[in-house]
């Protein structure tokens, strides 16, 4: 058994609550902080678990806890207004406090994510990443899923239940440079964040392949 610590970030989304079960269940990590709004506190009481309540618009927390973590973030809206003060904002305000003090930061991005892009969503993405690289904290990890295929989420729009449908029956067909776009589950995702941080996998970004093999 090792002493690893784990900050986590986004536990009550889709992804988040796959990393809050591969964490919980892997003997490597002693102690998780999982971090957010009171919405939190409907997830389980956990022996290894402390919950703490963040204001992510002015973030503290206490320096010690972050010394040698992985930080998981996988926060995010689907709040269109509150899209970039959240995606972006929120994250890179959260590694500002990380930077010089944490092992690894490991991200949930999106596919195609890019600065340069017209398309919002992604340009976000992409903005996040870069300016995370100029921080030091650790080794940075990207994860640039393409849709999530989680079709018993709750809440899901009808919008979003049509393009799990469709991404489950075109992903097979998505091959050579467009196989990075293939629907992933959600606990293919968080898997490959916990092994590849406990691995001290050195790579930046991850996709598809990376995450499914």
């Amino acid at each position: 058994m090792s002493n690893n610590t784990a900050i986590l970030l986004g536990a009550t989304g889709e992804v988040g609550g796959h990393l809050l079960q591969e964490l919980v269940t892997n003997p490597n990590y002693r102690k998780i902080y999982v971090l957010g709004r009171a919405s939190i506190h409907i997830l389980p009481n956990y022996q290894k678990i402390e919950k703490i309540i963040i204001d992510f618009d002015k973030p503290i927390v206490n320096p010690g806890i972050l010394l040698g973590a992985d930080v998981f973030c996988a926060i995010g809206t689907g709040e269109r207004q509150d899209f970039e003060k959240v995606d972006y904002g929120y994250a890179y305000g959260f590694a500002k406090l990380c930077a010089g003090k944490v092992r690894s930061f490991n991200l949930v991005s999106a596919m195609g994510a890019n600065s340069k892009t017209r398309y919002q969503y992604l340009q976000v993405k992409g903005r996040l990443e870069e300016d995370l690289l100029k921080l030091n904290l650790g080794t940075h990890r990207f994860y640039r899923p393409s849709m999530l295929i989680a079709p018993k989420r709750e809440g899901l729009t009808l919008d979003e239940a049509i393009w799990i449908k469709i991404f489950q029956v075109i992903s097979p067909a998505l091959v050579g440079p467009m196989a990075g776009w293939k629907g992933i589950r959600p606990e293919q995702v968080a898997q490959a964040m916990v092994k590849n941080a406990l691995a001290e996998n050195p790579q930046t970004v991850y996709l598809h392949k990376d995450m499914v093999n």
